[in-house]
């Protein structure tokens, strides 16, 4: 996903520094990026429980960073977010999205506009054949972005509910 750029925003794809300075000192983090690290950045479960995994799994091959990474925000020079993909392709090429916005820039349409881009990078790449996500119910700004992206309901357990698009 290397310089992957949309309208608004750009993506930095993780590395083992990255993580390590996002989960233990923003301040290292914002110097090695040279843009504002928001207090709020990343959120607590990204930091606490997606932040750890992708650190082991860098650990293990540095060339899994190219799926995930943070979204700046170009003309305010911030980081707004993390966006990326719970891990490389299966052997079916599904990849599973997940993302995250900082609360000030939520509603925005930022989580649309990179899924977007994101998941057209992820068709280009040849092991790739469909994107999934899976978010609650409840969860309505989400839902919307998976439906503006073009992802379908594949079902709903309970209060989760299943989405998938296919490589055109």
């Amino acid at each position: 996903m290397t310089n992957l750029v949309t309208k608004r925003l750009r993506m930095v794809s993780w590395n083992q520094e990255l993580v390590l300075a996002a989960i233990e000192d923003k301040s290292r983090l914002s110097q090695i990026l040279e843009l504002e690290v928001p207090h709020d950045f990343p959120s607590d479960p990204v930091r606490e429980f997606l932040l750890p995994m992708t650190l082991e799994e860098l650990e293990r091959d540095p060339s899994i960073g190219q799926w995930s990474g943070m979204i700046v925000h170009v003309s305010n020079s911030i980081l707004i977010g993390t966006m990326g993909f719970k891990s490389s392709p299966d052997e079916l090429g599904n990849v599973e999205i997940g993302y995250d916005i900082i609360p000030k820039y939520q509603g925005q349409g930022y989580a649309t506009e990179m899924a977007q881009a994101l998941i057209e990078w992820a068709f280009h790449q040849s092991n790739v054949n469909s994107v999934t996500a899976e978010c609650l119910v409840t969860n309505t700004p989400s839902v919307r972005v998976l439906e503006k992206v073009g992802m379908k309901k594949l079902s709903q357990v309970e209060d989760m509910i299943y989405w998938k698009i296919d490589k055109r």
